[in-house]
């Protein structure tokens, strides 16, 4: 066993001195206008075009390729395609500006400034996102607030070596339901770190925080067929809203990632060191721990995706177990010969196109399973065993409802058994920075999302979404299954556990955003929202009523739906 930084070290060392090959590239950063503009192109053609959809993030190559297969195939180019040619130029000398901003500024129109000479290119890109709202929450008014600003570079080298920088300085108030996970996390959600501060903006004393975010990589190729990405930041597997397995929820880590890209399958492996439970609390270092995961996906057909998910969450005293570093073998058996001392995660993904409308996605995550508990019938004392630790998640896509153009419909259910992912400590439970690692609602929970998009006219988004689900909470000192961060030896019964358990609470959230794009990747976000939680115990009732309005140029906007 040794550091886990020093391994990195000298991998890349020996990577780097290999025959770099043609695969790799820049990423497209999770949730932005990409994903889902070129998800739409591949329901409208029911073909993947070689892409594992379920692997994300996109590079920037794999999105200009399947455009250029697209070509090929004879697949109609449509308005999502322009923006798709614009934003992933950095191959592409040809796409230029109708005219430059001060000469030399915007000569392409996703791009402030741009550096394109032999062998080398570089683009540099401010990035803004302010917003001003109120929210009535229990028959009070609140105002909030969100002001982020920073810098982001990418470039590469002779096509080959490929990095990414950004640096994000933020301060924000937030609407109440997002403060008050801040204060039970000690973190901010999808950031981490954070200090208070008496915001100006709002009336409350201390409601404030601040924090920085950076997000850096450097990419290249071992071999014609493998990628690997050395960085900090997240990664999410799946093809829906949320992901049982792997989301972008939590804050940014260090890791490793290799993609191996051969005929119509793809496998991934990602290396990362995580942060254990912890205080917000400066000048200490946080305890650490490791994540191993594999993920094969395989095109069975042109429509038809299947994949297989395994992860492990480990700590062994601020080192790596190399055991963990075999690429192909079943993590299960390895932490079986260790003692059985980790946390070991498995789960499918699978994803149809059909009729060139529709797609048909899910994911089935196991945690434990043995079999006679888990198919025990009810009335059975054995049913509802606490460990029986299983989610499920099925949804349905469909684009340009009933003949219309732009208008876009998407239905997704998600259910998490009690005490998934939870362990007997945060030295292996499924979490970051006292952050869900997979879905923001931990375990104990049933969710329906339908989310419409209607694109009116060009630029111009409007998206309908509304969420209902039905969890159970914890009172004092009980442990009904919901907080992952607790230890799941303090689970209150051992066999009858359902679904909910706990305070039951059903939570309602409607929401509207309009969204227009002024230019390229500068928008205007018009938002309400309206959120009721309403429990069993009437102390833990809440309900609010959300507006803002809100700018953001080059940054994707991040929804707080949970």
């Amino acid at each position: 066993m040794i550091k886990f930084t020093k391994y990195l070290a000298l991998t890349a060392a020996v990577l780097f001195a290999t025959e770099l090959g043609a695969q790799t590239s820049n990423s497209l950063p999770l949730g932005d206008v990409n994903h889902y503009a070129l998800d739409r192109l591949i329901i409208r053609n029911s073909d993947f075009g070689g892409l594992a959809t379920t692997i994300q993030p996109y590079t920037r190559r794999e999105v200009r390729k399947y455009l250029n297969y697209m070509q090929e195939k004879g697949y109609a180019l449509t308005r999502d395609s322009s923006f798709l040619i614009n934003d992933n130029n950095d191959e592409d000398s040809t796409v230029n500006s109708r005219k430059a901003f001060l000469k030399y500024l915007y000569r392409t129109p996703a791009h402030f400034f741009e550096v394109r000479v032999p062998h080398f290119y570089l683009n540099i890109n401010p990035m803004l996102d302010v917003l001003g709202g109120m929210e009535r929450v229990n028959n009070e008014n609140h105002l909030f607030m969100l002001n982020r600003r920073g810098l982001q570079l990418r470039g590469n080298i002779d096509n080959k070596v490929y990095f990414y920088t950004d640096i994000i300085e933020s301060q924000a108030s937030y609407p109440t339901y997002v403060t008050n996970r801040i204060l039970a996390e000690s973190a901010v959600p999808g950031a981490g770190f954070y200090k208070t501060y008496d915001s100006q903006f709002t009336p409350q004393a201390d409601d404030g925080v601040d924090f920085l975010m950076s997000t850096g990589y450097i990419g290249f190729n071992a071999t014609k067929f493998i990628g690997l990405q050395l960085g900090h930041g997240r990664n999410f597997i799946g093809d829906g809203h949320r992901s049982l397995l792997l989301s972008d929820f939590s804050n940014n880590y260090f890791y490793l990632k290799f993609n191996t890209k051969i005929w119509r399958i793809q496998y991934q492996n990602i290396f990362a060191e995580l942060t254990q439970d912890h205080a917000n609390v400066a000048n200490s270092v946080f305890k650490k721990k490791y994540m191993a995961t594999h993920h094969l996906s395989i095109n069975i057909l042109k429509n038809l995706n299947v994949g297989l998910f395994e992860s492990v969450i480990f700590a062994r005293n601020g080192g790596f177990e190399l055991q963990y570093f075999n690429p192909l073998i079943l993590y299960r058996t390895v932490e079986q010969m260790l003692g059985s001392p980790d946390n070991v995660i498995m789960g499918m993904t699978w994803r149809y196109d059909f009729l060139k409308r529709f797609s048909f996605y899910g994911q089935i995550l196991l945690d434990e399973f043995v079999f006679s508990k888990v198919f025990a019938r009810k009335g059975d004392p054995e049913a509802g065993w606490w460990a029986n630790k299983q989610g499920f998640q099925a949804g349905l896509k469909y684009i340009d409802v009933a003949g219309l153009k732009g208008l876009d419909l998407q239905l997704e259910f998600n259910t998490v058994r009690p005490y998934t992912y939870s362990f007997r400590d945060s030295t292996a439970n499924y979490t970051h920075y006292n952050q869900p690692l997979a879905h923001p609602m931990g375990s104990n929970f049933r969710e329906f999302i339908a989310i419409a998009r209607y694109q009116p006219i060009r630029g111009l988004q409007l998206r309908a979404q509304l969420n209902y689900a039905r969890y159970g909470l914890d009172t004092l000192d009980s442990n009904w299954g919901t907080n992952i961060h607790k230890p799941y030896y303090t689970y209150e019964r051992e066999f009858g556990n359902v679904i909910g358990q706990g305070v039951k609470t059903n939570l309602l959230i409607g929401q509207f955003i309009a969204t227009y794009m002024i230019r390229h990747n500068l928008f205007v976000d018009l938002s309400a929202m309206y959120r009721r939680e309403d429990a069993a115990l009437d102390a833990l009732d809440n309900k609010s009523l959300i507006f803002s309005l809100g700018f953001r140029w080059n940054m994707a906007g991040r929804m707080n739906d949970w």
